[in-house]
């Protein structure tokens, strides 16, 4: 039992060290409330991106959508990302963005805090591209 727990604890550890090697791989933030200074100060929405360590479509949105050229170049662009663990990261970011289903991103305004379009399940990087244009066409704030 020892052994099993200690095995539990350390392949915690490697998920949490994951999390945070793919958000540094595509310049996300793990901090929500650091994701809205940032997104203030530069006038940017906020793209929050929840997954699961054991949900395999969270890791091919990952993989295969989130770490596209297009879909990257557009997120530094336009977005401040934050990625966090459904579970992991629980109360470390508003309740109102606990999504059913997983992976879900909100874009959130930073300004009232209010998400301006929401997506839930994998989606192919032009699919997500719509997606983010939406988001952007949607948002509220008020460039200054």
């Amino acid at each position: 039992m020892k052994i099993l727990m200690i095995l539990l604890t350390l392949l915690n550890f490697i998920y949490a060290a994951q999390i945070d090697e793919f958000a540094a791989e595509v310049n996300y933030l793990r901090n929500y409330e650091m994701a809205i200074k940032t997104a203030k100060k530069q006038n940017k929405i906020v793209m929050l991106v929840i997954v699961g360590d054991y949900c395999p479509w969270c890791k091919k949105f990952e993989r295969k959508t989130l770490t596209d050229s297009t879909v990257m170049a557009k997120t530094n662009e336009s977005f401040v990302g934050i990625i966090i663990d459904k579970y992991k990261d629980k109360g470390k970011y508003p309740q109102e963005f606990s999504a059913p289903l997983i992976p879900a991103v909100f874009f959130i305004n930073p300004k009232d805090g209010q998400s301006v379009q929401e997506t839930v399940a994998y989606m192919k990087p032009d699919e997500f591209i719509e997606n983010m244009d939406y988001a952007l066409s949607s948002n509220k704030t008020e460039k200054k």
